[in-house]
């Protein structure tokens, strides 16, 4: 809830718009007010100037400008940016282990449904590995993914949800310029004994860290099941991750792999 004082002839104006119908309070009318301010602006121009000033999420921005990860990278790339999602260093990646619940946010999801991650996180989940994801996400799901998928995820008990209602998120937390979803998602691991957050935002990542969150790249996942993997489907799979785009250091993808995958 916003407050706003509105007094002299504006409020006065206001109030005829009621009178007459056009509203049916004077709440309405400022709603209606600041969506239209908001229509009049270039939001995406906006992201970007939040993001390369600020703190702020990929996240956080692609929500501020009520658009897609897919539209909004592309909007950031046109223009000369690349957003800091993907790998920075080794402790980006770790071997995952059973019985741990790991945390996914929305970004993550998106990248792991929209890729072939999604096959080696079924692998996973099949051994009992225990994938979460706030249940804030479902009221998202138009930008994040379908509902069909959400409900396949389900259904296929891939990833469950925790109640995000339920999870206390601190001062400290809430003031971040981070999405309510990444919020939920860092409370809820760090609120969880062992618990790991999974996240491909750089920013996300390095926030859950400064308060004493595990937190690890999606391709944790691959590296767990490195045994069972092809030379050629892990180079098919880092190729396109890279296309989204990715950002993965070759040297680091060669460390970790042992291979070595081009430019």
């Amino acid at each position: 809830m916003v407050d706003v004082e509105i007094s002299g002839i504006l409020e006065e104006r206001l109030r005829r718009l009621v009178d007459l119908g056009i509203y049916s309070s004077l709440s309405e009318a400022v709603r209606d007010a600041v969506r239209r301010l908001l229509d009049q602006m270039d939001l995406m121009n906006l992201a970007l100037k939040l993001y390369t000033s600020s703190e702020a999420s990929f996240q956080y921005v692609v929500e501020f400008a009520d658009t897609s990860f897919d539209d909004m990278t592309e909007y950031f790339i046109t223009r000369g940016y690349i957003p800091l999602i993907g790998l920075e260093g080794p402790d980006d990646i770790e071997f995952l282990t059973p019985g741990k619940r790991y945390v996914l946010d929305p970004l993550t999801m998106h990248i792991v449904f929209n890729s072939d991650l999604y096959k080696y996180l079924s692998k996973l989940a099949q051994r009992g590995y225990v994938f979460l994801a706030p249940s804030s996400v479902k009221n998202w799901s138009e930008v994040l993914i379908s509902r069909r998928l959400l409900h396949l995820l389900e259904s296929r008990n891939l990833v469950g949800f925790f109640n995000s209602e339920a999870v206390n998120l601190g001062l400290n937390l809430a003031k971040a310029q981070l999405t309510k979803h990444e919020q939920y998602a860092i409370a809820y691991a760090k609120d969880t004994y062992g618990a790991t957050l999974i996240t491909e935002d750089f920013r996300t990542r390095g926030y859950a860290r400064s308060i004493g969150v595990n937190a690890v790249s999606s391709l944790s996942i691959v590296y767990t099941l490195r045994d069972s993997i092809s030379v050629g489907e892990l180079r098919e799979l880092i190729y396109y991750l890279k296309s989204i785009p990715i950002i993965m250091p070759v040297e680091l993808i060669k460390s970790l792999w042992g291979i070595d995958f081009g430019d």
